[in-house]
């Protein structure tokens, strides 16, 4: 009596059931899946041996990020940046102005420090002072915008816009912040120097008062202690500023709007130490 003895295959496509042909449904719904997981594999392997060997092509499938992180590695591009090519826009108001201007005439330099402080109108009378910035009003477009709180906040986010629309020559750095923020400006040049202005930057430091940053955000630049935006970011926030002025009318201040429309275009926060934002309570014992 004869017996037909089963032989093992040695045949390792069928041991591993990668390309055996299937009979049933689900047999078939396992198959493509094993083949499009072997694809997926193979493309995989040969786009990173790809892009390993040939560095040069890298960049059409790993965009480079918009900036580096660590300003050690920052290229810079030109002459380095000194004073003249920083545009100070500070926000403020005809009702505080005059008494105000004491504290940018601290710092202020005559035909050395450019800008310009916005109000809401025209002061009573004429600025004499020249120690301290020309006097511009705000284009009337702000009182369109909705808001839920402070309508002037609507206002001083739009001095970005404004600044950015007087196309002035020679500006790397649009530095916000209030009518009574104080620059310590060789040292603000020193900082906005190791930064490449032709890539786009956030640059500021969020409040000392925790219940602030709590409130509003820790990841924003508070606009007391100023703030930096180099010329390219300016110039996307100032495309976009409308839009999300409408968006964000139940934010309080001018600068957590700005953050906000900063936030969208995808430009984190760089923090800088040197930008003190301080809120003074009163306490009664």
């Amino acid at each position: 009596m004869s017996q037909t003895r089963l032989q093992p295959s040695h045949d390792p496509a069928k041991k591993l059931g990668l390309f055996a042909l299937p009979e049933k449904t689900c047999d078939i719904i396992s198959y493509l899946t094993r083949m499009s997981l072997l694809f997926c594999l193979i493309s995989s392997i040969s786009l990173v041996l790809y892009t390993t060997f040939f560095p040069g092509n890298r960049a059409q499938f790993w965009p480079p990020f918009p900036h580096p992180t660590r300003p050690e590695t920052q290229l810079r591009s030109g002459q380095p940046t000194n004073i003249s090519h920083i545009l100070f826009c500070i926000g403020g108001s005809t009702a505080t102005w005059h008494n105000r201007s004491r504290y940018s005439s601290i710092w202020w330099v005559p035909n050395v420090t450019r800008g310009f402080v916005w109000l809401d109108q025209e002061p009573n009378s004429t600025q004499t002072d020249k120690n301290v910035p020309a006097v511009m009003v705000s284009s009337p477009e702000w009182t369109r915008f909705k808001f839920s709180s402070s309508r002037s906040a609507v206002r001083i986010a739009r001095v970005i816009s404004d600044s950015v629309k007087l196309r002035l020559p020679g500006v790397r750095w649009f530095v916000m912040g209030d009518d009574d923020t104080v620059y310590y400006t060789d040292n603000l040049v020193s900082v906005l120097s190791r930064y490449d202005h032709n890539q786009m930057w956030y640059i500021g430091g969020n409040s000392e008062s925790v219940e602030q940053d709590a409130m509003h955000s820790y990841d924003m630049a508070f606009g007391g202690g100023g703030f930096a935006l180099s010329y390219p970011l300016a110039e996307r926030l100032v495309n976009m500023l409308d839009g999300c002025l409408e968006r964000y009318y139940y934010f309080y201040g001018s600068d957590q709007r700005i953050w906000a429309c900063i936030s969208e275009i995808g430009v984190p926060l760089t923090r800088e130490r040197g930008f003190h934002q301080v809120r003074f309570c009163t306490v009664s014992i």
